[in-house]
């Protein structure tokens, strides 16, 4: 296989590739097709990947840093990848494995995130405005200062995450479970509660107005 026409962005279809640790850095893979891919400890630091799918694919251990990952990346194996500032603003990551991902400063707006396993990984201070994170695993998690502004949060599993200080006004927490949760100086301003497990959750200096 041609790497520097891959790089290129000039190979379209790549359905089952096996790329893995292949350097891709830098590379033009904008609506590549790399559905089922494998991609394991594969470089693709500062890659274009807009638009690409990349459903079934496996990532692990992959270097994405600043990478463009507004794409589909539905069911993905993410585990252990490095995102840092990554963006994956309006990104399809139904039901993907980030277990043991870094997501320090990721961009992850309006991403589709449910189902997704998020359990134990560190999303403090990042960016997760309006994110559907419907029944995702976020047990254990660290999403203290993150913006949750009008995330859909329902059915999501939140025990023991820490959400210090998070800005959830307007999140939708219907049938969440927050057993054991730190909100601590959380703000929930106008969030939905309806059914919502707060079983042994801190809520000191926690805003809970409207909701």
């Amino acid at each position: 296989m041609e790497m520097d026409a891959i790089r290129a962005g000039k190979v379209k279809q790549l359905a089952g590739a096996d790329l893995a640790d292949e350097d891709l850095s830098h590379a033009d893979l904008s609506r590549v097709n790399l559905a089922g891919a494998t991609l394991n400890g594969a470089s693709l630091h500062r890659a274009n990947l807009s638009g690409a799918i990349l459903d079934g694919a496996s990532l692990m251990g992959c270097q994405l840093v600043e990478a463009n990952l507004r794409a589909n990346l539905l069911g993905a194996n993410l585990m252990q990848a490095d995102l840092t500032e990554a963006d994956l603003r309006g990104a399809n990551l139904r039901g993907a494995n980030l277990m043991q991902s870094r997501l320090a400063h990721t961009a992850l707006a309006g991403a589709f995130l449910s189902g997704a396993n998020l359990m134990g990984v560190s999303l403090s201070g990042v960016d997760l405005r309006g994110a559907d994170l419907r029944g995702a695993n976020l047990s254990g998690a660290n999403l203290s200062g993150a913006n949750l502004t009008q995330a859909d949060l329902q059915g999501a599993i939140l025990s023991e995450a820490n959400l210090e200080e998070a800005d959830l006004r307007d999140a939708n927490l219907a049938g969440a479970n927050l057993t054991g949760a730190n909100l601590l100086c959380a703000d929930l301003e106008g969030a939905n509660l309806n059914g919502t497990t707060l079983v042994s959750a801190c809520l000191k200096g926690t805003v809970l107005e409207k909701t």
